[in-house]
């Protein structure tokens, strides 16, 4: 089958989804509007989730827009969200608390090579 990047932005919060639920997360998408696209949770631990994807690439690196939607675009706040999920054009996923890029709306993510996710070994054992 062949990727359609297009289609990343959509794709994107069902495979931050998947990706939780493989590691033993409870996945929950919230039923009103608000800061965070997933709420994910294990054992006694819960953790808002704002999912970004970027099919932008420029001086070699992906670039991810951390900015809210809407007409009122600016910065997320640390107590709108935990972590950012960001999938890149490669299909790479990354795990980034908030605090780490907190107050800003655009990211370049090599230089955020320690909150990308190990790719996961799906062959059979």
């Amino acid at each position: 089958m062949d990727v359609d990047l297009t289609r990343l932005p959509r794709a994107g919060s069902l495979l931050a989804a998947a990706r939780f639920a493989l590691c033993g997360y409870d996945v929950s998408w919230p039923l009103e509007p608000c800061r965070y696209d997933l709420l994910v949770s294990k054992s006694d631990k819960s953790l808002r989730v704002q999912v970004k994807t970027t099919r932008h690439h420029a001086n070699g690196t992906w670039v991810a827009r951390l900015h809210t939607g809407g007409r009122s675009r600016g910065a997320y706040d640390p107590d709108d969200n935990d972590y950012f999920f960001v999938i890149d054009g490669t299909l790479a996923q990354y795990l980034i608390p908030v605090a780490a890029v907190a107050g800003f709306g655009t990211i370049y993510l090599s230089a955020y090579p320690s909150y990308r996710l190990a790719d996961p070994d799906l062959q059979p054992t």
